[in-house]
């Protein structure tokens, strides 16, 4: 009788084209390489915007996701397939930010469900994963919306089945999903009409599209980047040759800078753009994000005193980090040849480079006693509306809302931080309700209530009718009252030329968005304000407020004020210093 063989040993006896089942490292590499190629066309899907608005973060928060799903395989402890799809369920939840983030991690958590148990992926297995995969995401959407990542998801999930049918190969099979996949975003424009007018096709689809590439990329055997390391660190098979040479020999030949170094910088009026640009000199991934006031470095480089040096001239350095990466190198190399089971697959932060071997252990929420019977976590960018929403009684402001969305985690610490037995999330932004709602499966012994804002605007309003002493609930439905009573205007800048609405827009033109709909456009940043409120203003209203931005001196933001008070001498006009990235104006009017 034949003696029995591994999943690893009958993959051997057939060519990439011929393999019939994936194990967990198949699929681990996979997830890296579909996070990877996402990764490096991010910018693409960030541009898909119906809006030419310059806040497009599809592709970032999709890729923020997987980035934390992949983190996530480094801690799992058990070797099979499943294990490997529940840890990646598991970070994505945690990781999810902004409605594709989190449509995202529940895509990746019905497939980790419809994967349950399995410790290798035959076709049929992944027409199953796929299928659940779908479905659990039509179920976290209220409303869903044909024309999405959803249908795109769907697409896959019904090309799986067919493949099926079809008993096509595991790499026959993923080129068919990828193609079908494919064309029906190519249909996107055709099922909703903003698409069309617009001329792109569904970002968060397009993000979808990418990952499988990275897939069957991995899967095919190929590497993602021909020219660049993988970000992605997976040992070869168990069963595989051990290396030759040394492994400090390998890594002094493939490592060109060798120290991974991350800071933080505090200051004032940080110009991010120079800093990343002058950056480049001293070494490669180099990531600068942030605000003006605190910003994040991240760099591989040979001298990170040089850099330190550079960076300390416009602030002061917080939470430095330095990592030998050749030295990590080295001890995994000589770690690898004894290793039977699968590795942590090592991943870095948002750069997208090959990242240090070890990684932290999870951190738990900070859990503290109870203090208090109710409290406020509002999201906000700029330090006016922060300190704003933190005198109308927020007792934790977390950074995000448009172009940086809070994660499902971020929002989580934040909730326990609060040290109350009730938490009222304001999300203050359409793109993270979603992700406030998720924040109940991570925090079930918190009383946790999502007003669901939409605006700064709104989250203020919300806030001054908050009441400490009273519930959550008799919170909620006051608070929900008083957002229907603000309209709120938008005034930024476009990223391309194209047609809106009937407006016909420049690059760089002003453009003002009321309640979400692009209403005013034009070469006078000021006039465009005139022209927005003009459509915000009703019978019934009494007072405008303009919140101006970073980038908007006091005397414009002063100069506009006037020119309204002029035209509607009967409404009181606010100026307030809101300090928000992108949007010049947030204008409210109630």
């Amino acid at each position: 009788m034949p003696e029995k063989m591994s999943a690893s040993d009958r993959r051997q006896e057939v060519n990439p084209l011929g393999r019939s089942l994936l194990d967990a490292e198949d699929f681990a590499r996979a997830i890296a390489a579909g996070t990877e190629w996402l990764g490096a066309n991010k910018d693409l899907v960030n541009a898909l915007n119906v809006f030419p608005v310059p806040d497009g973060d599809t592709g970032t928060n999709m890729h923020l996701t997987l980035l934390a799903a992949v983190r996530e395989i480094n801690k799992v402890r058990g070797k099979t397939l499943s294990d490997i799809a529940e840890a990646v369920a598991l970070g994505s939840l945690m990781g999810a930010r902004g409605n594709s983030g989190v449509i995202l991690s529940q895509l990746l958590r019905g497939f980790a469900k419809g994967v349950e148990g399995k410790t290798t992926l035959d076709v049929a297995g992944l027409a199953q994963g796929l299928q659940v995969a779908a479905s659990m995401a039509y179920k976290a959407v209220m409303k869903p919306v044909e024309g999405t990542m959803l249908t795109v998801a769907r697409s896959a999930a019904r090309s799986a089945a067919e493949c099926r049918r079809m008993e096509l190969d595991i790499v026959s099979a993923v080129e068919k999903i990828l193609k079908d996949a494919q064309e029906t975003l190519d249909r996107t424009p055709e099922m909703l009409p903003t698409l069309k007018e617009a001329g792109v096709v569904d970002a968060g689809g397009q993000g979808l599209v990418f990952v499988w590439e990275g897939l069957v990329k991995s899967i095919r055997g190929e590497t993602v980047f021909a020219k660049r390391e993988p970000l992605v660190v997976v040992p070869g098979r168990a069963d595989a040759a051990p290396a030759i040479g040394k492994p400090k020999e390998v890594a002094e030949e493939t490592l060109e800078f060798r120290y991974c170094t991350e800071f933080l910088v505090k200051g004032k009026n940080l110009p991010l753009d120079m800093l990343r640009q002058n950056l480049g000199g001293f070494g490669d991934c180099v990531l600068v994000v942030g605000t003006s006031d605190v910003a994040k470095v991240h760099i591989h480089t040979n001298h990170p005193g040089q850099v330190m040096e550079h960076c300390i001239r416009l602030g002061e350095l917080h939470e430095i980090k330095i990592d030998n990466m050749a030295y990590q190198h080295t001890e995994f190399e000589a770690a690898r040849s004894g290793r039977n089971a699968l590795a942590p697959v090592s991943y870095d932060e948002e750069d997208g480079c090959e990242a240090n071997a070890n990684s932290k252990d999870e951190a738990n929420p900070q859990e503290s006693e109870i203090k208090k019977p109710v409290g406020v976590v509002a999201v906000a960018i700029g330090e006016g509306l922060s300190a704003i929403l933190k005198s109308l009684g927020a007792d934790v402001v977390v950074e995000g809302g448009q172009t940086m969305n809070p994660s499902i985690e971020e929002l989580r610490d934040a909730v326990y931080e609060v040290s109350a037995k009730s938490v009222i999330i304001l999300p203050n932004n359409g793109n993270v309700i979603l992700t406030a709602d998720k924040v109940k499966e991570l925090a079930p012994d918190i009383d946790i209530v999502v007003v669901p804002t939409k605006t700064i605007p709104q989250g203020i309003a919300a806030l001054i009718s908050y009441n400490p002493l009273a519930d959550a609930e008799a919170n909620s439905e006051s608070m929900k009252g008083m957002i229907t009573q603000v309209s709120t205007g938008e005034v930024t800048y476009a990223v391309r030329a194209s047609n809106v609405n009937g407006f016909t827009i420049d690059e760089k033109d002003f453009i003002g968005i009321k309640d979400g709909d692009l209403c005013s456009a034009g070469k006078d940043r000021n006039e465009v304000a005139m022209n927005l409120v003009s459509q915000m203003v009703d019978s019934d209203t009494s007072l405008i407020t303009i919140y101006h931005g970073k980038d908007v001196y006091s005397e414009d933001a002063n100069v506009l004020a006037e020119r309204l008070a002029d035209i509607y001498p009967s409404l009181e006009v606010e100026v307030h210093y809101g300090g928000q990235p992108v949007y010049y104006y947030i204008i409210s009017t109630e």
